[in-house]
Order: structure tokens, then C-alpha cells, then sequence
């Protein structure tokens, strides 16, 4: 009896110990991804659009000018999250590819059939989400790549519920084909252009995301770039800064979790 009782003993020892085990390793894991891995938040520019609670570890200043083409993704952060995407290039730079199926689900992805209404006052349907690109396809040309990808409404994405429409100032389109057009019409200059997700806390989907653009001529000098619109405000390196919000005005997103509720009825 004795030695079952001793042997019973040493068996919740290990036992003991294993979990101890255990609770080290994941408390090591904890403090390495929030404490020691987690990367400061850095200043985000004035602006009367910025909203309050929101926050970067992307600085915003553009590349160092190097008279080539130049693509940097930051790494996704602990949540999978997609944090910042940057580009200088010329127009005779701009991919010349066909696109490929777009189909890689970007964290917080989530996608519902909504009731809108149209300039005319009917109500019809379309999809909400889009997987909007950071830095657009027709300058990056990457399509499934993850790092460059963040659930967007369509409405603010292409500017519209269903289809394009550019002249919409509060979506990411509008910004896109202006630049694109300045690239064009300045073909021996670059386009230095940054874009920032903005996310509050742990949610999943940013409240908002920050465009950074600016021309430089071929020694190396900034040039401003202005596009229209009382969003545009000034920000480091002689650049345009730019805050969208990450909406569309028939849902209610939970930028939490990625769902959203339809605020139009049929």
C-alpha cells in the first residue's frame, strides 16, 4: 500500500509540473506577441476628418527616391491583419498583366446580398464587400496577396453599390484614377503612394484608411499632388494625406468581427 501511495504521489508531481510546463510556455507566448513583438503605434497627421480612437504602426513618409520601382509591404500583424502598402513608380512602370481570379478572403471577411437605393429612389440589391486593395491593382498589380488586401465595402471600394463611379469623393476609386491619370500625364516623374489601414483596438476591419501621395521630378524633388476635395490635408515629405472612412451608407459594419446589419429595407 505504501509504495501505490508513493508512486501515485510522484505521478501528480509530474503531473503538476507538466502543467506549470504548459502555462510557462503560453505565458512566453503571450508576452512575446503583446509585450516584446508588439510594435509601437506612431503619430497620425491632423486632420478635421481623422477619427478619435484609431491608430498605425506605419509611419507616413514617403520611400527614399532611388529612380526605380519600388513595392514594400509590411508583414500582417498578430490578428492577420493587413497593415500598410507602399509604391513608387512610373507610368511605363504600371503592370501590363491580365488579372487574375481574385479569391483570397482577407481577415474579418464577410459578405451579404443588401437592399440599396439607387439616384432615382428604388430599391434594388447588391453585394456589400468587396476585398479592397491597399495599393490598387493597376499600380501593384497583385491580386491574392494579403498583405495588400482588407474587407471594404463596394460602395466605398469603387464608389458605388454596383458598379464604378469615380466622382464619388469619400471612396478609394476616386483618389485611384486621379493618380493614375497624373502618372500619365507626367510620364518621366514618380508616383510615391502609401496606403494605411487604421483600425481601433482589436476590431478586425479599419474604421479608416490613409492615402499618402506624392510626385518627385527626376533629381529626387517632391512634388505636390492635389486632386480636389476638402479631405486632402498636408503630410510628411511634402506629401497629400488623405482619411477615408470605411462605410457605405446602407449597412451598419461591425468592424469587430467583419458582419454588418442592411439599414435599407425593400
Amino acid at each position: 500500500m505504501a509504495k501505490r501511495k508513493h508512486s501515485s504521489r510522484k505521478s501528480l508531481q509530474k503531473s503538476f509540473i507538466s502543467l506549470l510546463v504548459v502555462i510557462a510556455i503560453f505565458a512566453a507566448g503571450w508576452l512575446w506577441t503583446n509585450v516584446v513583438n508588439k510594435k509601437p503605434t506612431v503619430p497620425l497627421t491632423s486632420s478635421s476628418y481623422l477619427q478619435t480612437g484609431i491608430s498605425t504602426t506605419a509611419k507616413q513618409e514617403p520611400l527614399s527616391y532611388t529612380g526605380s520601382r519600388q513595392l514594400v509591404l509590411a508583414d500582417k500583424d498578430s490578428l492577420g491583419r493587413a497593415v500598410d502598402a507602399h509604391i513608387q513608380l512610373k507610368n511605363s512602370q504600371e503592370p501590363k498583366k491580365g488579372r487574375e481570379p481574385l479569391n483570397y478572403d482577407p481577415v474579418g471577411w464577410h459578405n451579404y446580398n443588401f437592399y440599396y437605393k439607387n439616384e432615382d429612389g428604388n430599391t434594388k440589391k447588391a453585394w456589400l464587400m468587396s476585398r479592397g486593395h491597399l495599393v490598387g491593382y493597376q499600380f501593384s498589380g497583385l491580386n491574392n496577396e494579403g498583405r495588400n488586401l482588407v474587407p471594404e465595402p463596394a460602395w466605398f471600394n469603387a464608389g458605388n453599390y454596383n458598379g464604378m463611379d469615380d466622382s464619388n469623393k469619400e471612396s478609394m476609386l476616386y483618389y485611384e484614377n486621379r493618380l493614375d491619370s497624373w502618372l500619365a500625364n507626367h510620364p518621366n516623374y514618380y508616383l510615391d503612394y502609401q496606403v494605411t489601414p487604421l483600425y481601433k483596438g482589436n476590431e478586425l476591419l479599419p474604421r479608416q484608411i490613409r492615402l499618402a501621395y506624392v510626385g518627385i521630378d527626376k533629381s529626387g524633388k517632391a512634388l505636390q499632388i492635389r486632386l480636389g476635395g476638402s479631405r486632402e490635408s498636408e503630410g510628411n515629405g511634402g506629401s497629400t494625406v488623405v482619411y477615408l472612412d470605411n462605410k457605405s451608407p446602407n449597412a451598419i459594419l461591425n468592424y469587430a468581427t467583419g458582419t454588418a446589419s442592411n439599414t435599407v429595407s425593400k
